[in-house]
């Protein structure tokens, strides 16, 4: 039981933290470009 507790919980762990840097980069994407745009308008 132990055994087979500690590779679904490094499989979890991995599948989280490819979900979060995949969510990280089409999050930042628009958001760095919005930025951009309203820099540009502020200014």
């Amino acid at each position: 039981m132990l055994i087979n507790c500690f590779p679904s919980m490094g499989f979890d762990i991995h599948l989280i933290a490819n979900f979060g840097a995949l969510a990280l980069i089409t999050l930042a994407g628009p958001a760095v470009i919005f930025i951009l745009f309203y820099r540009r308008g502020a200014l």
